[in-house]
Order: C-alpha cells, then structure tokens, then sequence
C-alpha cells in the first residue's frame, strides 16, 4: 500500500503489486526439469546394465540377476518420476542409483564373491560411466529431497 499526497492536502491510499522477485535463488533448478533429468539418469543407468549383463550371465550369475533387478526397477521408477514430484519417487531414484554404486565400489575394493578379477579394475569404461551416472542422480535426489523438506 502506498498513500499518495493530494493538493488538496487529502491523500489516497493505493494498493501496489508487489514487485516480481523472479524464481526462489535457492532452488537450482525447477522441478519438472530435475524430473526430468533424474528419469533421463535412471534410463542411463538401467542402459549401463544392459550392456554389461551379457559379460555376468556365464561367470557370475548372481550378478547378471542384480543387473537385471535393476533394470526391471528402473522402469517403474521412470514412470513415477515423469507423473509425480512426491519424495518417493526421488527416494525410489536414490536407492537405484546407491545399490549398483556400491556394489561396484565392493567389486573394485574387496571384491565380490565370484567376480575377484575385478579388483582394481577401475579404468573399465561402462564402469565409470556408471560411476557418474549413479553418483550425479545421488547428488540430484539428495538435492530435490532437500527441497521438498524445506518448503514442507
């Protein structure tokens, strides 16, 4: 509200807009965009797997199930993603994103059962492009999920 003086010596009470601050500063990115980027990263990840399966099916077949588990998973993660903003579905995007991250940082350090070979096998290229994958999601769910308790 704003008053303006009359010379009449009377003055009139308007009511002003406040002014446009533009989008939050503190929110990097907007939602549908984070949505977006993070069913693009569970889509990358669950390709990573499919590539590297056919590698696990003969030697270490508990492994290519893993695969598989997290390619089936990925697809309903997706879907949630791209229809809802709800923590869930960045929760359900995290923990796609932890499990195959552990699992290869197990497999390069002390080794998986059946897949010693591994250790130390940092320079594998699927591998790291997993690694990026995974951990750039880690980062983007943390981050949304952050978000979401703050402005709760």
């Amino acid at each position: 509200m704003q008053t303006t003086p009359k010379s009449n010596g009377t003055a009139v009470l308007t009511l002003m807009r406040a002014p446009d601050r533009g989008p939050d500063p503190t929110i990097p990115i907007s939602e549908s965009t984070a949505r977006l980027l993070g069913a693009t990263a569970v889509l990358a990840i669950a390709l990573v797997h499919i590539l590297d399966a056919v590698s696990t099916y003969h030697g270490t077949r508990w492994i290519f199930w893993s695969y598989m588990a997290v390619i089936v998973a990925s697809v309903p993660i997706v879907l949630l993603l791209l229809h809802s903003a709800s923590p869930l579905a960045w929760g359900a995007a995290a923990g796609v994103a932890a499990a195959p991250l552990l699992g290869y940082l197990l497999s390069r350090t002390i080794g998986l059962p059946g897949d010693r070979p591994d250790i130390g096998n940092w320079l594998c290229t699927l591998g790291m492009a997993a690694l990026f994958v995974e951990s750039s999601l880690l980062a983007l769910s943390a981050t949304r999920l952050a978000i979401w308790r703050r402005t709760r």
